[in-house]
């Protein structure tokens, strides 16, 4: 009787100690988490709340263009608006496309063979974008949400490398 109260006492006080061990590691890595954003922050020159807000996990990721030659100028315009989200500091974002090489190059593939009204502008913007030039993002974003009659979420300014690394950290956990 004594053997088996000792042992669950031994059980039960290891399982404290791993409860506890796990608790502290929690912890430990949320306040270490805390510092890296506050410097993250700081090194950017925003508050903590505006960095974490433009860097938050949103709604709508897709890893897909989901384009084709007989796309509308209407489907090319969303998915080039959800891929300048990765790089603008706006109020709200709603979806978002990884604006990398091949999704630039899919893009552009289509807008220059259609015959869309607005295909010139389109083309510039993928032209940039092609020649990694995203100085723009925030005009082209407010282009394509003033054309798609945007009311919320107006782009007022580019994110710096470290929103935009910890952007896609937080939204293309690839």
């Amino acid at each position: 009787m004594k053997r088996i109260f000792f042992l669950i006492a031994v059980s039960a006080s290891v399982l404290l100690l791993a409860g506890y061990g796990g608790f502290q590691y929690l912890i430990n890595k949320q306040e270490k988490e805390n510092i890296e954003v506050k410097e993250k922050a700081k090194a950017v020159g925003v508050t903590e709340e505006e960095f974490i807000e433009q860097t938050q996990q949103i709604e709508g990721i897709s890893y897909k263009v989901d384009l084709d030659e007989n796309s509308t100028q209407e489907e090319v315009i969303d998915v080039m608006h959800k891929m300048t989200h990765q790089k603008v500091r706006a109020e709200q974002k709603w979806g978002a496309i990884p604006l990398i090489p091949e999704t630039i190059h899919n893009v552009y593939e289509i807008v220059s063979t259609s015959n869309f009204d607005r295909k010139e502008d389109l083309l510039d913007i993928l032209e940039r974008w092609k020649n990694e030039d995203f100085s723009k993002a925030d005009k082209d974003h407010n282009y394509i949400w003033t054309y798609q009659g945007g009311t919320v979420g107006k782009a007022f300014g580019i994110m710096s490398q470290s929103e935009e690394a910890e952007f896609i950290k937080n939204n293309f956990k690839n």
